[in-house]
């Protein structure tokens, strides 16, 4: 089972999926075609899905026996980019780790979802499973979005659970945060340097706006933290603005990034916005605040049946919190509670990025007792259902 495994991994990073968007790579078809067939050669028939431009999903089930309700597992199958080492498509072994771009986030959980369709085709399960390998999660997470919008309503009948395999260090993720990207603009005046009556500064106000970024991180670090994930955050991510030394500068940008709680929702973020955009607005300038783009947090019952299942499976594991966002949040705003569990390693987006390979064995075997034995026994008994 580890060789195979180990191999798999290294055959998934030498396949490039760096994602299209995100770092203008080649995008997801080589490798979900590389996932197609693997699946296909174990008896499966996979749909390959285009979930944009240069990206893709597969998808495959395996029929169950009808003694459990569906259970969907997940990964996704784009990388960051490798500039700062090619070399990172080149995969290595050194002992019980493999090194290379996306074994750890997330290709080693790609290779233990093939490796389990293999093992459920030759004995089919107590319930339909359904293995989701999704596009752009290092981005926009279109491939999630197409599966929750497109593929998940016209299934009958609908999935009660999802498991995310995002690299957990084998522990069981029950909440996570979100984040909002915002951004403020100042239109000023341009003018020669020489002529202060004509020209309007717009890069002198984002200095008051960022003295209002600075106020809101205090409050959040004073804020009641949440028990698995801490305390909000914020940070200034750009600032541009100006064309020359000599030039009044006509137009300037900051935008910046919001981590945000299970209890802190969109309507707080722009309230948040409000703040900034007024600490700049008193002047001669035109300011206008946006929220460019938001992933809302995540949270889940631990007493959902999915996650239920997961502490029979795995009890010495414990229910964690996740600081980084995943596909598991749109999961879960779709009405389908979804965990997060996965393998040990080190270095997502790094470049001495390793996933572990007896972790990766020893997360199959988990997923295994889950899906023939903890995830039947639960609705099998009398309150199975219940507690969605």
């Amino acid at each position: 089972m580890e060789e195979r495994l180990a191999g798999l991994v290294q055959d998934l990073v030498r396949t490039n999926s760096v994602n299209a968007t995100l770092a203008n790579g080649p995008g997801e078809e080589a490798v979900a075609r590389f996932v197609a067939a693997q699946l296909q050669a174990a008896g499966l028939s996979p749909e390959v899905q285009v979930a944009g431009d240069r990206q893709y999903n597969v998808v495959a089930s395996i029929r169950g026996r009808g003694e459990a309700p569906p259970l969907v597992l997940n990964a996704h199958l784009d990388t960051v980019g490798v500039e700062e080492s090619p070399a990172l498509l080149n995969p290595r072994r050194e002992g019980d780790r493999v090194y290379g771009r996306g074994a750890y986030d997330m290709k080693g959980s790609v290779a233990v979802m093939v490796l389990l369709g293999e093992m459920l085709a030759r004995r089919p399960p107590p319930g339909d499973v359904w293995l989701t390998f999704s596009a752009d999660e290092e981005d926009r997470s279109r491939g999630t979005e197409h599966l929750v919008r497109h593929w998940l309503p016209a299934l009958d009948p609908p999935p009660t659970g999802v498991i995310v395999l995002e690299p957990t260090e084998e522990q069981i993720g029950v909440a996570h945060k979100g984040f909002a990207w915002l951004e403020v603009e100042v239109h000023g005046r341009a003018a020669h340097g020489s002529r202060p009556d004509e020209g309007v500064d717009a890069i002198l106000p984002l200095g008051r706006a960022l003295q209002a970024l600075e106020r809101l991180g205090r409050e959040l670090e004073e804020s009641v933290a949440h028990p698995l994930l801490g305390h909000g955050s914020l940070h200034a991510s750009l600032i541009e603005g100006g064309t020359a030394w000599s030039v009044y500068p006509a137009w300037a940008r900051l935008r910046w990034e919001r981590r945000t709680l299970p209890d802190e929702d969109e309507a707080l973020v722009a309230r948040e916005l409000e703040r900034v955009v007024h600490a700049a607005a008193s002047g001669p300038w035109r300011v206008e605040g946006r929220i460019v783009f938001v992933r809302l947090p995540h949270q889940v019952s631990p007493e959902s049946p999915v996650v239920r299942a997961l502490r029979r499976a795995r009890p010495e594991a414990q229910q964690v919190g996740m600081a980084f966002w995943t596909d598991a949040a749109l999961f879960g705003e779709a009405g389908v509670p979804a965990v997060l569990f996965g393998p040990c390693g080190h270095g997502a987006h790094a470049a001495d990025e390793w996933v572990s390979v007896s972790s990766l064995t020893r997360t199959l075997k988990t997923l295994l007792d889950v899906v023939y034995t903890t995830w039947p026994e639960i609705w099998a008994g009398a309150e199975g259902g219940k507690s969605q």
